[in-house]
C-alpha cells in the first residue's frame, strides 16, 4: 500500500469543537498518529452534543461516546483521558509533547500558558517542536484573552452586520468562521514541518480565526478604502441588479407580492416596454444599471405604482411571456403553499417544464427543466410521444408556458409510475437536465458519484454501532486517504502510556486510582 502524506508525523491534540478538531482530523485522514487530550471531568464539548445514539440514564454518561457531533469530526484519532487540572497530569503531558512533532490546542489566548503548557515550556522539552494555537483573536495584543467561538466571532469579523434587512437587527450565519480556519492551520502546518525538514527548527504559529475570517470581505474592505463606502444589509437589493426587491400587487382581501430582478441592459428594455415605457423610465436616473442601484429607493417607488393596481399573476405573465423575459417570481403564503401544490412549483421565466415531480414509492421526487426545443423534442421521446405531447398547447415555448399546470399534471402522471432514479437516469441519457432530491441515505447509500470518490466510509463503533465518516473533498493521486472511528473516551489511556512514555502497568493503575489518568 503507498505510504500516506503524513504518515510518520505525530500530532498532540489539545483541541475542542470543529475550529481545533478539524484541523488535526484532516491530518488523521492522511495517516498522523493524533492523540487526542480530553478528560472526563471536563469532557470536549462535542462529547455532550446530539444525535445521540440513544438514551442511557446516570452515572454511566453514554453521550461521552456516543455524541454525533464528535464522531464526525474526530475520526482517526486515539484518546487518553488525562486531568490537567492535576500538576501530575501536566507533567504527563509535557512528557507527551517529547514524543510529538505537532501540538495543536485552541483555548482562549493564554489559557495553556497558565497551564504550563505553553510554546516557551514545550519547547524545553523538545527543541524542534511546532506548535498551533488558534483562538478568537490571536494570542497577543489587548483583545488577546477574550474566549468565544465562532458564533461570536461572526460578529465581531463583520459577516452579521452586512446580513439582513437594512431596518432590523442582523441575521445570524451561524459559526461560518470555524470552517474557514482550519484550512489556514492545516496549511500553516504544513509550510512548518517543510520548514523543519530543511532547517532543523520548529515553529510556533498563533493563528487568530478573527483574521482568517477578515479575509472573506476583502471586496468590501477593499470597497471602503478606495471608495470609502461602508457595507451594510442589503436587504432584497443586489449590486448586479436594479430594480431587485419584492413589489407589493393588486388584491383585495391580502398581501400580495412579486419578486423581480432585472439584471442585464435587454431586461430593462423589455421591462419597460411590459409598463408602456412611461416616461419615466426614460429618466437618465435611470439608464444604466450603476444610475439605477444610485436610485433604488425612487425606482422601487415608481415600480410599486405600477404593481399595485396589477394582480401578482398578471404581473408574472406580462414579465415571463415579455420578448425578453423578466426574472420574476410570485410569492405565495404559507397557506398558499399548502393549498395549490402545482402553483408553488419552482417555475422558471426560461424553461418550461420546470418543476419537481412525484415520483414511486412514497415521498419521493425528481427535478426537470426543458430549456429548448432540441430538450423538448427530446423530453417526448423519453415520455414515449404519449398523444398530448403533440396538442397545440404544448407546440412553443410560449404555450407550454401559458398551459403550465396542465403540463404538470400530465408529466406527474409519468412520473409517479416510475422511481425518481428511474426517471433522472432516463432524462439525463437523452440530454434533459433532471435530478433527484436527494434524501440524507441517497447520499450515502444510493449516489453513485459520493459512492466512486469514497466520500462516506462505514465505521464500526463500540457504542454507537455503525455509522459514517465524511473523507476530505481533496484526493492525492499517490497518497491515500483513511478514515477511521472516532475513540472512545479514554480507550488509549494504557497504550499510550505504555508505548510512548514507557510506564508500567503498576503506575498506570496508581494514576488512575489517584485520577490523574482518567
Amino acid at each position: 500500500m503507498p505510504q500516506r502524506l503524513l504518515e510518520g508525523i505525530k500530532v498532540l491534540d489539545l483541541t475542542i469543537v470543529i475550529a481545533g478538531t478539524f484541523t488535526t482530523r484532516m491530518m488523521a485522514n492522511y495517516g498522523a498518529d493524533v492523540l487526542k487530550i480530553e478528560s472526563r471531568s471536563h469532557p470536549e464539548i462535542f462529547r455532550q452534543f446530539g444525535p445521540y445514539k440513544d438514551d442511557y440514564p446516570e452515572p454511566f454518561n453514554p453521550w461521552y461516546n456516543r455524541g454525533g457531533s464528535f464522531g464526525t469530526w474526530n475520526t482517526g484519532k486515539r484518546s487518553i483521558a488525562l486531568n490537567l487540572a492535576d500538576p501530575r497530569g501536566i507533567e504527563i503531558a509535557k512528557r507527551l509533547v517529547g514524543w510529538a512533532d505537532i501540538v495543536v490546542e485552541n483555548f482562549a489566548g493564554g489559557v495553556l500558558t497558565r497551564m504550563g503548557l505553553g510554546y516557551e515550556e514545550l519547547v524545553k522539552v523538545k527543541p524542534d517542536i511546532i506548535m498551533l494555537s488558534s483562538c478568537m483573536q490571536g494570542q497577543t495584543g489587548p483583545h488577546s484573552k477574550h474566549p468565544g467561538f465562532g458564533t461570536q466571532l461572526v460578529n465581531l469579523v463583520g459577516l452579521t452586520t452586512i446580513t439582513g434587512w437594512p431596518d432590523r437587527e442582523p441575521a445570524s450565519v451561524g459559526a461560518y468562521t470555524d470552517i474557514i480556519a482550519p484550512r489556514f492551520s492545516i496549511l500553516a502546518i504544513l509550510a512548518a514541518l517543510d520548514y523543519r525538514r530543511r532547517t532543523g527548527k520548529g515553529q510556533y504559529i498563533d493563528l487568530s480565526q478573527y483574521e482568517a475570517g477578515v479575509h472573506l470581505l476583502s471586496p468590501l474592505i477593499l470597497d471602503n478604502v478606495v471608495n470609502k463606502r461602508v457595507a451594510s444589509r442589503m436587504s432584497n437589493q443586489s449590486p448586479y441588479a436594479a430594480p431587485h426587491n419584492a413589489y407589493p400587487c393588486r388584491d383585495r382581501h391580502r398581501d400580495r407580492w412579486c419578486a423581480i430582478g432585472v439584471y442585464t441592459d435587454e431586461e430593462w428594455k423589455s421591462f419597460c416596454q411590459v409598463l408602456g415605457d412611461p416616461a419615466w423610465t426614460r429618466d437618465e436616473r435611470f439608464n444604466t444599471l450603476r444610475a439605477r442601484r444610485e436610485n433604488e429607493e425612487e425606482l422601487d417607488r415608481r415600480i410599486e405604482e405600477w404593481t399595485m393596481n396589477i394582480h401578482p399573476d398578471d404581473v408574472v405573465r406580462r414579465l415571463q411571456l415579455a420578448d425578453e423575459p423578466v426574472p420574476v417570481k410570485r410569492l405565495y403564503t404559507g397557506q398558499e403553499l399548502q393549498e395549490y401544490e402545482f402553483d408553488v412549483k419552482h417555475r422558471s421565466p426560461y424553461t418550461a417544464p420546470h418543476g419537481v415531480y412525484r415520483c414511486q414509492w412514497e415521498d419521493r421526487w425528481c427535478v426537470i427543466a426543458v430549456y429548448t426545443d432540441d430538450e423538448w423534442q427530446s423530453f417526448c421521446k423519453v415520455l414515449g410521444n404519449p398523444k398530448w405531447t403533440s396538442d397545440a398547447r404544448f407546440s412553443t415555448f410560449q404555450g407550454r408556458k401559458e398551459n403550465e399546470e396542465e403540463l404538470d399534471r400530465l408529466i406527474a402522471t409519468w412520473t409517479v409510475n416510475r422511481t425518481s432514479e428511474e426517471v433522472m437516469s432516463m432524462m439525463q441519457a437523452a440530454g434533459v437536465p433532471a435530478g433527484i432530491v436527494a434524501t440524507g441515505e441517497d447520499l450515502i447509500e444510493h449516489d453513485l458519484q459520493l459512492k466512486h470518490r469514497h466520500v462516506y466510509h462505514e465505521l464500526n463503533h463500540p457504542e454507537i454501532g455503525t455509522y459514517h465518516g465524511v473523507a476530505p473533498s481533496y484526493e492525492f493521486s499517490k497518497c491515500p486517504v483513511e478514515v477511521e472511528r472516532a475513540p472512545l473516551m479514554g480507550e488509549h489511556n494504557e497504550s499510550a502510556l505504555k508505548e510512548i512514555l514507557g510506564m508500567s502497568e503498576e503506575e498506570i493503575k496508581e494514576l488512575i486510582l489517584e485520577e490523574v489518568i482518567e
